[in-house]
């Protein structure tokens, strides 16, 4: 019998899966808490310090893992230069903004095929 990863070996995967997925070449750190101050979303990526915080408190392992896939999607659009730093680069329906969301996507379809308990794991 399989032995079942914990949420923490399994988010590692999940991280180390979507960095090769989307070629990213530069650090990203990544804040997984369970604390709301300062995070009026579920998660935010900051291009300046290549930083994102992933709020985890009372979410599904799958929901955290597609926040923090759309959240990498930004972080390799900013590798890539398409990034500006205005506003409009996340605002709802922006190419930026759908482009994460399709490709975050289609990440968890994959990383879920791969890895099924990801949709029956609590944080």
């Amino acid at each position: 019998m399989e032995k079942r990863m914990s949420n923490r070996e399994l988010m590692s995967k999940f991280i180390d899966f979507v960095t090769s997925y989307l070629d990213i070449n530069t650090p990203l750190h990544i804040n997984l808490t369970r604390d709301r101050t300062d995070i009026t979303t579920t998660a935010y990526y900051d291009p300046m310090n290549m930083y994102t915080r992933i709020y985890i408190k009372d979410r599904a392992i799958m929901d955290v893992m597609r926040s923090l896939a759309h959240e990498m999607v930004h972080h390799k659009q900013n590798e890539r230069g398409d990034l500006t730093g205005n506003e409009a680069d996340g605002a709802d329906g922006s190419p930026l903004e759908n482009e994460a969301n399709s490709v975050a996507g289609e990440i968890i379809r994959i990383f879920g095929r791969q890895n099924p308990e990801i949709y029956t794991n609590n944080v």
